[in-house]
């Protein structure tokens, strides 16, 4: 049975980060993973159900300390194992969520993404 992980819907130059956090993070564990958004969870949350994983065994990724997958899962029922969350990586300052993705932003600092797919990987076992 494939782990069930949820990717909060973080923009901005969080929403970055967590793009090239995906990315490494497929490489190793897509055939242990069905990825969701949560916002399309928040639509439809019987889609977790159909998939087939087991909902009491959930990882979500938050772009930040607002936990906003967790809240959404919450919201409709639904409790995260494990939850892992930028804010804790991060050694510097990342701005907010933004409404809009037309901003222009350095590349992610590689050693802060490998800190990050640490903690999600350490997350799947």
């Amino acid at each position: 049975m494939r782990k069930g992980v949820v990717v909060c819907g973080a923009n901005g130059e969080r929403g970055w980060v967590l793009e090239k956090l995906v990315e490494e993070f497929s490489k190793k564990n897509q055939s242990k993973i069905i990825q969701f958004s949560a916002c399309s969870i928040a639509v439809s949350p019987l889609m977790m159900s159909m998939s087939g994983v087991d909902t009491t065994k959930l990882v979500t990724i938050n772009g930040c300390r607002n936990r906003c997958a967790d809240r959404i899962l919450e919201n409709n029922g639904f409790k995260s194992e494990h939850s892992c969350v930028l804010d804790d990586v991060a050694q510097r300052e990342i701005g907010p969520c933004k409404a809009t993705c037309s901003y222009a932003f350095p590349p992610p600092p590689d050693d802060e993404v490998k800190r990050f797919l640490e903690i999600c990987t350490k997350a799947l076992v």
